[in-house]
């Protein structure tokens, strides 16, 4: 587990407790009502970690509703940032989308090559287009007419 979250889970843990102790229940009391043992709710008190099930399971028999648990909010911030080819690939996808949704482009038959030029992206990743564009057509919002080797893809009348 990574320690970035250790101060959150110490918090959640601690508003557990409290309110286990404002209900004057027991942790075997706990366990009877959950069927998890002592130790795993008493780790999860102490921020040791747990499954969302157990948390769960843990705020059913405390009468809490878990977003009461998260009065504080947490930052939201990935721990490693994505590659550059996932970033450049998110970045296409949502060129492409603004292109089929959102533009008359594709009211005329359109080969890959003119739609990676109109996205102004590298010609060597015609076949990533290709694939990209088949999945417009497996979603129903583009087709394909073949001619001969070619394809043309066109919006979905």
């Amino acid at each position: 587990m990574q320690h970035i979250n250790q101060d959150i889970l110490i918090s959640i843990g601690a508003i557990l407790r409290a309110r286990r102790e404002r209900l004057s229940l027991s942790l075997n009391d706990i366990a009877n009502m959950t069927g998890l043992t002592v130790n795993t709710i008493s780790a999860l008190e102490k921020g040791k970690g747990s499954t969302i099930n157990n948390f769960i399971l843990i705020c059913r028999a405390l009468k809490i509703q878990p977003k009461e648990v998260f009065i504080n909010d947490i930052e939201l911030t990935p721990l490693y940032n994505l590659p550059p080819s996932t970033k450049r690939r998110i970045d296409i996808t949502k060129k492409l989308d603004e292109l089929v949704n959102n533009s008359d482009f594709f009211h005329t038959p359109k080969r890959v090559a003119e739609v990676i030029e109109e996205l102004d992206s590298d010609k060597s990743d015609s076949n990533k287009f290709s694939v990209y564009l088949s999945t417009y057509c497996k979603e129903g919002e583009l087709e394909y007419i073949k001619e001969g080797n070619i394809k043309r893809y066109v919006k979905k009348k």
